[in-house]
């Protein structure tokens, strides 16, 4: 029975210390990415194009998105770049609705792609671009907006400003340069479940990338509001081969090329995001499937990459997929701290070694707090999050349901685009996202 109860106590400090490591660990890094965009200050930087400014398309994928791709063509209509220098672009992939011409009517070029084997956001990208590219006139840069989606009347302008600045004309066309925008939520007074998301969005999509660019990381594609110049798409083309291709785009531009995507935090576009729980889940399904591909492939290759490389950039992006999100990251929370209370009373803890609990538990808080702060997000959010632990319980049942499923599936699942139920397309928020940049 000793022998028994020495094996019982040495695996439960094992894996105290195993999971104590990962979570502490995950707290630290979100903490300091917090508190590196806490600090960060930059100045507006005014470019002066002259008569010629950079040649734009801005490319907008759509699948059956009459409810809401005229106002985002609106959006994009009364940008402050000139209108001269950019086309609009939508391909209406495999669409069986009015987008292809609700679209014309609002003066945007329409390419429609027909193919039921291929289906998927990237595959039509990576269609549309091929199709730009065997033009003879070739833009200076391609600019990516999804369908649902209202840009600031300033977007274009700024990510403009961040691909070229200090690039001469004459060098435009060898110049390469990738930026992410930043990428909130347009309907977060709408639900709580909305809120949420806008308060998960401004941590994800703006304190993690603005705390990452201060150490010149890369701060990875999120698929909408993406600028990449004519270089960057000659030199990697777009590959749809992926229900996570604009993540794997940007890793493999690092690791082909060495190419970072930078952040450009002024340049703003919301999207519309779920309401009901039946619209989350399908959306909730298809990132989380996503998610654990680049956790098993993509991880390893990183961190091993980078070691082999002595390339820091490569390390980061690998820790940056294995960091769990936060609803995880709150159980992993919970079970430490279950573990702890049971090894404590063991006797098998050094006492000092409980106070890490309540330390990264202090952590985790500031990142979310502070990082709200840092963002500018509104009084929805804060109120928005006494309904977390339920939202997290929700998403926990709906990761058992999708193992279910694949458990049951056979052989490879298609790459399909599974679009979220749309709604007509929200207004501005009340009151427009802080800028810390």
């Amino acid at each position: 029975m000793s022998e028994l109860y020495s094996a019982f106590t040495y695996t439960c400090l094992t894996v105290w210390m195993v999971l104590g490591t990962a979570t502490l660990g995950s707290s630290c890094y979100l903490a300091g990415l917090m508190a590196r965009a806490a600090l960060r200050r930059k100045p507006v930087q005014a470019v002066t194009w002259g008569q010629h400014p950079p040649k734009l398309i801005v490319v907008i994928p759509a699948h059956n998105e009459e409810l809401v791709i005229q106002p985002t063509l609106a959006s994009l209509c009364v940008q402050s770049y000139p209108r001269e220098s950019f086309e609009l672009v939508v391909i209406a992939d495999n669409c069986s609705d009015t987008t292809a011409a609700l679209a014309r009517e609002c003066g945007a070029t329409v390419l429609e792609r027909l193919d039921l084997e291929r289906r998927g956001k990237g595959y039509a990208l990576e269609w549309g671009i091929a199709q730009l590219w065997d033009r003879v006139e070739k833009p200076d840069a391609v600019v990516v907006v999804d369908a649902d989606t209202k840009a600031a009347p300033d977007f274009l302008e700024i990510l403009t400003r961040e691909l070229f600045v200090g690039i001469a004309p004459e060098d435009w066309a060898t110049h390469a340069r990738v930026l992410q925008g930043r990428y909130g939520v347009l309907n977060g007074g709408e639900s709580w479940r909305a809120a949420l998301m806008e308060g998960a969005f401004e941590l994800v999509n703006h304190v993690k990338p603005l705390g990452r660019s201060v150490q010149g990381f890369t701060v990875g594609l999120k698929g909408n509001g993406m600028g990449f110049t004519r270089a960057v798409l000659e030199a990697v083309p777009w590959s749809g081969n992926s229900i996570t291709e604009d993540i794997d785009y940007g890793l493999d531009l690092l690791l082909e090329k060495g190419i970072i995507v930078g952040y450009a935090p002024e340049a703003l576009v919301r999207a519309q995001m779920p309401n009901t729980s039946q619209q989350a889940a399908s959306q909730r399904a298809r990132w989380e499937r996503g998610r654990y591909r680049l956790l098993g492939e993509r991880a390893p290759q990183l961190f091993w990459a980078g070691m082999k490389r002595g390339d820091s950039r490569l390390v980061d992006a690998g820790l940056d997929l294995v960091v769990p999100p936060l609803a995880e990251l709150a159980a992993f929370h919970a079970a430490w701290l279950g573990l702890t209370a049971l090894c404590f009373n063991m006797g098998v803890l050094i006492p000092v070694w409980t106070l890490l609990v309540p330390l990264s538990l202090v952590l985790y808080a500031a990142y979310i707090f502070g990082g709200l702060r840092v963002a500018g997000a509104r009084r929805e959010v804060y109120s928005a999050l006494i309904r977390a632990p339920f939202y997290a319980l929700w998403k926990f049942a709906l990761y058992a349901l999708v193992r279910l499923k694949r458990g049951k599936a056979k052989g490879n699942e298609p790459l399909e685009w599974v679009r979220t139920e749309r709604s007509p397309m929200a207004d501005e928020p009340k009151r427009p996202l802080e800028d810390a940049a």
